[in-house]
């Protein structure tokens, strides 16, 4: 049985999925990283292990081909050398893509349409007439408003606006305090400035369970999180000329688990683009090797 190969290497781990012909997955296995801005050879070794795995388990003479979605790829001739490492070690017909290009392959094929993505960071990636175009992404020291770690910022914001002014925390302000202390911080500061990124942005399902509670401080946040990847959103629609209903993609932790955000962002899309499709389901992004391969077949 021929099969084609679909990964998803991300910063803290990457997914292969193998699918037959008719698209349907037959083998799944989760890896380490793969960012080579981070390290290019931990990559390499992340994804062979994985590949190598793979084809263990199926006929590796039927492998017809392999696409691959790698944050950071972009980075010099990075994307050539990993599918040249990959046509010669393996013999397979290989694509390597950024993971963000690689998920609106999944999700749109060749068609048009906008993917927001919202997890520990944020961005937007436009794909109309088979170009495209990230808006924001620019990190979380520039940009990344919207995300799990832009939401938690935000929250510690609040924290230190009331300490300043003698104004007493409420519950969500004393959940997070909390939090921080059974992590070993004695203080806000220490917290923010001595945790890396994927720490501060782990508090972000505290903000959801508050939330759900109906607090007040959680609830407006996710929706001004909503309102924030809204924008970013529209400032992507207005760059480019939709001749007729676009479709809009969610993916990410920060839409799957809050539905504050999902839908402060829809009524904040509603003001400003009239004819939208909204695709809240969540598609693995390994899935864009099927679209890949009926074009190129």
């Amino acid at each position: 049985m021929e099969y084609l190969i679909g990964i998803d290497a991300g910063g803290t781990k990457s997914e292969l999925v193998a699918y037959d012909l008719d698209y349907k997955p037959i083998y799944k296995s989760i890896g380490g990283y793969g960012n080579p801005s981070v390290s290019y050879d931990n990559t390499i070794r992340n994804l062979s292990a994985l590949i190598d795995e793979c084809l263990k388990e199926l006929n590796p003479s039927r492998c017809i081909f392999l696409a691959a979605g790698i944050a950071g790829v972009e980075k010099g001739n990075t994307r050539e050398l990993i599918e040249k490492y990959v046509r010669d070690k393996y013999g397979i017909e290989n694509i390597i893509l950024n993971d963000v290009i690689m998920a609106a392959k999944a999700y749109f094929g060749e068609g048009d349409g906008i993917l927001v993505i919202s997890g520990t960071g944020s961005s937007c990636y436009v794909q109309k007439d088979n170009m495209g175009q990230v808006v924001g992404g620019w990190g979380h020291l520039l940009g990344d408003e919207g995300s799990g770690y832009h939401t938690v910022i935000e929250a510690f914001r609040r924290i230190t606006y009331k300490i300043d002014r003698g104004v007493p925390l409420d519950d969500l302000s004393n959940r997070l305090m909390k939090e921080i202390e059974n992590l070993g911080h004695s203080d806000i500061k220490s917290f923010i400035y001595g945790s890396e990124k994927k720490d501060i942005a782990a508090l972000f399902p505290k903000i959801i369970e508050q939330a759900n509670r109906g607090d007040y401080e959680a609830i407006s946040l996710l929706k001004q999180a909503g309102i924030h990847l809204a924008d970013l959103t529209i400032t992507a629609y207005n760059r480019f000329e939709f001749d007729s209903k676009v479709t809009i993609a969610l993916k990410g932790g920060v839409f799957y688990n809050s539905e504050h955000v999902v839908s402060s962002f829809e009524d904040a899309i509603a003001e400003h683009i009239k004819d939208f499709q909204l695709l809240k389901k969540d598609i693995s992004v390994s899935k864009a090797v099927c679209n890949i391969y009926k074009i190129r077949r």
